[in-house]
């Protein structure tokens, strides 16, 4: 609770529920479907039914979790409704990692945290002719009526030093 713990400013990843904060969009990333390799030796994922069907590793902060519309390379909208919501459900993007490392099923992942896996074989990207919506990176602060200058002033460095590549931000 930013208010009780007199915080000034969180940063807060993916959507915001909470009414009771202002939230200022800093940047955007991407989130990928990734599995372990002897997982998809197991269970082939080949087309968007296949990977509705398939075991997923559910983030728990996600607002719908198992409903995404997803794009194609051709700018294709499709909705992909996940029917086998996992035994494995966590509510951070480290243990969806590991679920993930250690053959757990699919987890939905940001880019930047899975590149090294991908690069080195342990994840592999599922079905990546479909791309799922961008996820925002906010800062977010208690609703006043005037934002003070020392945050302004802190959203303003954040934007202005943010990498908008897809790693890990380096402030």
């Amino acid at each position: 609770d930013l208010i009780a713990e007199r915080f000034d400013v969180a940063i807060r990843l993916g959507s915001l529920a909470d009414s009771r904060y202002r939230a200022a969009l800093i940047s955007r990333f991407t989130i990928l479907p990734v599995a372990a390799p002897q997982w998809l030796a197991r269970h082939p994922v080949s087309s968007l039914e296949s990977l509705a069907q398939a075991e997923w590793i559910i983030h728990e902060r996600l607002p719908t979790p198992l409903r995404w519309t997803v794009t194609n390379n051709h700018g294709q909208h499709s909705r992909l409704e996940i029917s086998k919501a996992g035994k494995i459900s966590v509510d951070s993007a480290r243990s969806l990692m590991a679920f993930a490392l250690a053959g757990s099923g699919v987890a939905l992942l940001p880019q930047w945290l899975v590149n090294t896996a991908l690069e080195d074989g342990t994840l592999i990207h599922v079905l990546s002719d479909y791309h799922f919506p961008r996820q925002g990176i906010y800062a977010v602060y208690p609703d006043a009526r005037h934002v003070s200058t020392k945050v302004r002033a802190f959203i303003d460095f954040l934007r202005s030093q943010w990498d908008c590549g897809e790693h890990a931000p380096s402030l």
